[in-house]
């Protein structure tokens, strides 16, 4: 999927533009859109970091993307009580185009798994080889015929 996708969706401000015309509901899908650029800006980020190459602490972006996800749901919730569903409807393009960002997120997170999954087998047959050929053999460092 190409980021080119995203540009033909509203952007936020689209978005919250006809909530302000409804006077207080733009105030309940307001939490909403906030959370979801959030959402959207560390889904970005993580993926980008994955996609250069770059060693993103996981950790790290795992706790903002579950932040998110909290704050997402709460402000989700209260505009449920507060909009109705056709107000929350003109939230849809926004879901979208998070959705797709996700879907890249985890095609991204899928090739960092493949690749150190396959440098972690590199590593294991290296050390294999050389377990097999004796020249490191702890055994024989102990003996002292090492070397």
């Amino acid at each position: 999927m190409t980021s080119n996708s995203s540009e033909t969706m509203p952007s936020p401000r689209e978005i919250a533009a006809p909530a302000k015309a409804k006077g207080g509901t733009d105030a309940a899908l307001k939490p909403v859109v906030l959370a979801i650029q959030r959402l959207e800006n560390v889904v970005e980020t993580e993926t980008q970091l994955l996609l250069e190459g770059a060693n993103p602490d996981l950790s790290e972006i795992n706790a903002r993307k579950s932040r998110g996800l909290y704050d997402f749901t709460r402000a989700m919730n209260k505009a449920s009580a507060l909009a109705d569903a056709p107000m929350l409807k003109t939230l849809q393009p926004l879901l979208d185009r998070l959705k797709q960002k996700l879907e890249r997120n985890c095609e991204a997170l899928q090739l960092h798994l493949r690749a150190v999954g396959e440098l972690s087998e590199i590593i294991r047959t290296a050390i294999e080889t050389q377990e097999a050929d004796g020249t490191y053999s702890m055994k024989h460092a102990r003996a002292g015929h090492a070397l």
